[in-house]
C-alpha cells in the first residue's frame, strides 16, 4: 500500500517546500530578511513529520531542500557551508528543529488527560 508507507509522505512535503520555495524567490525586490520570515511563516509547516521514520533516506531530501531554499532565499553561493546557516537564520538547524518539535508533541501525547488513556498507550506502544 503505497498510501501507508512515509516515503509518500516524506515526498508530498518535499516536493511542497520545493514548490513554496520557488514560489517566494520570485519576489526578488524584497529584502532577504522579509523573505526569510516569509519562508518560515508559509512553507516550514510539514504537516505530519511527527509520525515519520527519521530513518527513511528520504527525510535528507527534505533537508537538502530547507538547505537550498535557505541559500537562495538570502541570496548565498551553492557552495555555502549548512552549518553556518542556521547561525544566518538565528534559528535551529532543520533536523534539531524538527527533534525538538517530536518531542514537544510526544510529551503532549504522554500528558493529555484522557479518560481512555488510549493516546498514552499508543504512545507507549
Amino acid at each position: 500500500m503505497i498510501w501507508m508507507n512515509d516515503q509518500y509522505d516524506i515526498m508530498r512535503c518535499h516536493d511542497s517546500l520545493v514548490r513554496q520555495i520557488n514560489v517566494l524567490c520570485f519576489f526578488r525586490k524584497l529584502d532577504s530578511v522579509t523573505k526569510f520570515r516569509l519562508l518560515i511563516t508559509y512553507s516550514f509547516s510539514l504537516y505530519g513529520f511527527v509520525l515519520w521514520n527519521f530513518c527513511n533516506g528520504y527525510v535528507e531530501s527534505v533537508y537538502r531542500a530547507w538547505t537550498v531554499g535557505v541559500r537562495r532565499v538570502w541570496g548565498l553561493p551553492s557552495n555555502a557551508h549548512s552549518v553556518l546557516l542556521p547561525l544566518l537564520c538565528c534559528r535551529l538547524p532543520l533536523y534539531d528543529e524538527l527533534i525538538k518539535r517530536l518531542l514537544t508533541f510526544t510529551h503532549k501525547c504522554f500528558n493529555y488527560d484522557n479518560k481512555l488513556k488510549l493516546v498514552n498507550f499508543m504512545v507507549i506502544w
